[in-house]
């Protein structure tokens, strides 16, 4: 499995799309935290709830687009029958693959610590923000992330081509995020829900469960659907 992580980083790293998304989401963030209506100096609080409320949307659209190669552009390539004959499991190859995009997304989320010594320095007294809010946050936006990836890894699985595994992925990334929200019924189960709540600092064990859970399920469909195309 670690073979296959250090494959895809080595991928990202040295394609153009890869430095190119990470490029896009810090010029991005920062052109809407700093210098755009609503944003941070605009609150009057040493807090980062902007942040937390524009991210969900930027990875919707960047995970897909990072996530559209990991088995597509195999079997476009023909690349996936040599993978298969490596002495490593079915398993392994679909975590591997998981694992890597969510390590690159942690990967891009370090640096805006930026964004959290800035706000502290504008505090009164200097350093006085929420630091377990933050850190709630930030474990509730990984754990939404890691529901993103494995929805556009199922995209990925499903068709032979990058592009249309891109807008699958956007497809079920969006509805994941705010089709149930127009489901009353849904609503209070919903991924938006429990992304809120841990966004108010609250590491609730059941929102955590709800995460992992969901991404165990989207784990389990991923290797069915390789079961089923290579039967």
């Amino acid at each position: 499995m670690l073979a296959i992580i250090r494959k895809e980083l080595s991928q990202f790293f040295s394609s153009f799309l890869g430095l190119g998304i990470m490029t896009a989401f810090y010029v991005l963030m920062g052109i809407y935290l700093w210098w755009l209506d609503g944003n941070i100096l605009d609150y009057g609080f040493a807090e980062m709830q902007v942040f937390f409320d524009l991210s969900p949307w930027f990875f919707l659209f960047f995970i897909p687009a990072i996530s559209m190669r990991s088995f597509a552009e195999e079997f476009e390539m023909r690349t996936f029958d040599l993978l298969r004959t490596l002495p490593i499991s079915l398993n392994s190859i679909v975590l591997g693959k998981l694992f890597a995009t969510l390590i690159l997304v942690i990967i891009i989320l370090i640096p805006t610590a930026v964004f959290v010594y800035s706000i502290g320095q504008l505090g009164s007294p200097s350093g006085n923000f929420d630091a377990s809010l933050i850190i709630g946050s930030y474990v509730g936006l990984v754990l939404l992330c890691s529901v993103f990836i494995c929805l556009s890894t199922l995209a990925s699985v499903l068709v032979s081509k990058q592009s249309l595994a891109f807008v699958i992925g956007l497809v079920f990334n969006f509805i994941c995020w705010q089709g149930m929200q127009e489901i009353p019924a849904l609503e209070t189960w919903s991924v938006y829900a429990h992304y809120q709540q841990m966004s108010k600092g609250v590491i609730d064990g059941s929102s955590v469960l709800y995460f992992l859970g969901l991404g165990l399920l989207l784990s389990g469909l991923i290797r069915l659907r390789l079961d089923l195309k290579f039967a």
